[in-house]
């Protein structure tokens, strides 16, 4: 039996603002078997959902063309990939031109240690995830990106993760 695949566009990671999809039920059961395994095959998906394989890969088609589903890909578990050291870094920036926030931003998404970054209201400016094999590894990386931007980082606070309870279950806003 041959796995039907379906084809994503290249992933850009971001909020996109677009239209509101319109869900129904099967749109639904499909995003839930998704969030479940997104490996499962068309066959499983059209016997667990009660479409048809083409009707199944039409919808998926569909999600992802709207954006909805941006992309498939793994939960990895950092601390057996060699990388237990998980903190969460505010910035608050001091003045920033657009020009030096760019710069910023290209030097963090540069890093292959920060995993996340979005910018937040209030107080800081910006959220930063940065996954390290220790804490002299973070604290390298932190005195890095504080010695490329000293007249740019205004402050900062870090937030260890000791443990994760809850992660990405996006899909349950929709059907549950």
């Amino acid at each position: 039996m041959r796995k039907e695949k379906i084809e994503t566009p290249k992933y850009e990671p971001g909020i996109h603002y677009g239209d509101q999809y319109k869900f129904d039920k099967y749109d639904k059961l499909i995003l839930k078997e998704l969030d479940e395994n997104a490996r499962k095959s068309l066959a499983e998906l059209s016997k667990r959902v009660g479409l048809s394989r083409d009707a199944i890969r039409n919808r998926i088609k569909k999600l992802v063309d709207a954006k909805v589903i941006e992309a498939f890909k793994p939960i990895y578990n950092t601390p057996n990939m060699g990388f237990p050291v998980i903190n969460y870094v505010v910035i608050s920036l001091y003045n920033p031109s657009e020009e030096k926030e760019k710069e910023l931003l290209k030097f963090l998404k540069n890093n292959k240690n920060v995993t996340y970054i979005g910018t937040i209201m209030g107080k800081w400016d910006l959220i930063i995830d940065i996954m390290a094999e220790n804490q002299g590894q973070f604290d390298r990386i932190m005195k890095n990106i504080r010695q490329k931007f000293p007249d740019l980082i205004k402050d900062y606070e870090i937030f260890g993760v000791l443990q994760e309870y809850k992660y990405e279950e996006i899909g349950r806003l929709i059907y549950d």
